[in-house]
């Protein structure tokens, strides 16, 4: 019996080392498996909340996150579900104890363009990029809920969105398009374009004001056409002038400013009629200078949206005067200038638009900026009318620039300067470019006081105020 006793004892201490090997290699609760069950179930809580970006794997009870995340909030974010993917966590709850974030935040995609689409038949068409999966769900919801017909989903995830209520304005676009027949939504960085036709003015209004009032950093342009009040329409070198006007003598100061300004065929359909709206015809006399210039474009003012719009192509000079001369002229009305700036300058005289004098793009700008080729008004922050080419030339160095490197403006503490390299920042971001950073740093004398009207700040004249520079973020 102690013989047996013995035996039994040896074999038992004989049996240990597999035991413990069986009991971390092979037993429901080994490591090895418990390792592969919290990675399965940190993966499938990724999917679950559309996070398709990110990737883990387990050391132990450690959770090693990595991925391209659209920003660091969407790291943040895919971190805390994988700690919370088997429950509490933890040594003792055998789930996963800690998550060691190496998610890098993905190169951002500029410019950043999302479109909606309304077929005729009421189908919703998304596309373009979006900054999650979760936020992809959430747009496809909404046009199932909103639209007529069929959504179609043709959005890629990726980096770069604007900060702010991106999807907020977004789902805004998608609800204010689905009350259209037809019609196009494109949100490109911060601007947010719905177009569109309708013959109703009440909803024509309703959308013009939606879109229109949503908030900084966004800005909301609508285009819904219907039948405007008056418009000039030029196409394939002839330019037509139609709707009502409110005398005899406005159709004829109308037509003698396109006689003089245009050189193609002119065709007037206007007829001379009393209408409710009032105030309009020196915004009708400035806009008509200008789309005189235009490639092709339309100029329309209607009382039910509450103003002016311009849409079509020309050079960026062109629209920079044109936003300076309408925001007097218009009196109360409204201006929406959605035309394109030509990518070559508008017009052959301009010559090429990558034309950069040496150097880098970011040397050739501040070469022209130095040698005063494009330049101020005396004493104002408003550019000089006669260097219309050379601003087109720095516009298509300035769009081969931001195309790869961020843009920024070192501005003085001189009040006339900031104010010129604000206008500056404008036209480059009216001409197509993203817009600068504008920095203030401590160079050159500063003339804060002084106002931008005076003599002394006509003396005071520099032909560089500020340095344009690549901003590298730091």
């Amino acid at each position: 019996m102690r013989l047996l006793d013995y035996l039994t004892g040896l074999v038992s201490l004989l049996a240990l080392p597999f035991i413990a090997w069986w009991s971390v290699n092979q037993s429901p609760q080994s490591a090895v498996r418990l390792e592969a069950r919290l990675e399965a179930r940190a993966l499938q809580s990724l999917k679950s909340a559309g996070i398709d970006w990110a990737n883990v794997t387990l050391d132990g009870q450690t959770a090693i996150l990595t991925g391209g995340a659209p920003s660091g909030d969407a790291a943040e974010a895919a971190a805390r579900t994988v700690l919370r993917s088997s429950g509490k966590g933890g040594v003792l709850f055998g789930g996963i104890s800690q998550v060691e974030n190496h998610a890098h935040t993905a190169e951002p995609v500029r410019p950043y363009v999302w479109t909606a689409e309304k077929m005729p038949d009421g189908k919703l068409v998304l596309s373009g990029h979006v900054p999650s999966k979760a936020q992809r769900a959430d747009l496809m919801l909404e046009a199932g809920a909103v639209s007529r017909g069929p959504a179609e989903d043709r959005m890629v995830v990726a980096a770069g969105a604007p900060d702010g209520n991106w999807q907020g304005i977004a789902k805004l676009a998608i609800s204010q398009l689905a009350e259209l027949e037809a019609g196009s939504a494109v949100f490109e960085n911060t601007v947010l374009t719905v177009r569109g036709q309708s013959m109703d003015d009440a909803l024509r209004a309703e959308i013009t004001g939606a879109v229109g009032a949503v908030a900084a950093p966004f800005k909301g342009v609508a285009l819904i056409r219907g039948v405007p009040l008056w418009s000039a329409s030029l196409a394939g070198g002839e330019l037509v002038l139609a709707g009502a006007v409110p005398g005899e003598a406005d159709r004829q100061a109308l037509l003698e400013i396109v006689r003089r300004g245009f050189e193609g065929e002119v065709r007037d359909e206007m007829v001379v009629a009393n209408t409710a709206a009032g105030g309009w015809i020196g915004g009708a006399k400035a806009g008509l200078t200008h789309l005189a210039a235009f490639r092709s474009g339309t100029l329309a003012f209607d009382p039910a949206i509450n103003g002016f719009t311009f849409e079509g192509e020309a050079s960026a000079s062109t629209l920079q005067f044109l936003s300076e001369d309408m925001t007097g002229a218009a009196g109360s009305w409204r201006v929406v200038i959605a035309a394109e700036a030509a990518a070559d300058g508008g017009s052959a005289a301009s010559g090429p638009a990558d034309e950069t004098p040496g150097g880098t793009c970011t040397e050739g700008m501040n070469q022209m900026l130095e040698s005063a080729a494009v330049g101020f008004e005396p004493g104002r922050a408003t550019f000089r009318r006669d260097d219309a080419e050379a601003l087109d030339r720095f516009a298509g160095i300035a769009r081969l620039c931001s195309a790869d490197t961020p843009l920024q403006l070192d501005v003085s503490a001189d009040a006339l300067a900031q104010a010129r390299a604000a206008a500056l920042a404008d036209y480059l971001e009216r001409a197509g470019a993203a817009r600068p950073r504008l920095a203030a740093i401590a160079y050159g004398p500063s003339e804060g006081g002084r106002a931008m009207d005076t003599e002394a700040a006509a003396r005071s004249e520099r032909p560089v105020e500020f340095t344009v520079r690549e901003w590298s973020g730091q």
